[in-house]
């Protein structure tokens, strides 16, 4: 069983802008785009080895609505991954968020 963490959130904008903003945010966060498809609106990361892991593949996935959805799991069996999954997933929401403006809750 990999560790894992998802979460996701609804911006302002639509597919294309949000998708531009999601392959900058994986730059800005120092991961590698290992794929991507502007016509499904889904990116494929992956980030460094690091103390706290042996890297983590990186999922987005963006909708026409401005949905955002990105999961982070380890890339080897790791059961235990000391928060590194939230982390990434925050960073590039964190990201996203200097990128776009988050839509307001309801």
């Amino acid at each position: 069983m990999r560790a894992s963490y998802q979460h996701g959130k609804n911006f302002p904008a639509g597919m294309d802008e949000v998708f531009q903003a999601c392959v900058k945010a994986v730059s800005q966060c120092g991961f590698r785009i290992g794929g991507s498809d502007p016509e499904t609106g889904r990116i494929e990361a992956r980030s460094k080895m690091s103390m706290r892991s042996w890297g983590e593949k990186i999922t987005i996935t963006t909708s026409a609505a401005g949905r955002v959805d990105i999961k982070s799991t380890c890339y080897w069996i790791q059961v235990v991954d000391w928060g590194k999954n939230k982390a990434n997933v925050n960073a590039l929401f964190s990201a996203l968020g200097q990128l776009l403006p988050p839509q307001p809750q309801q």
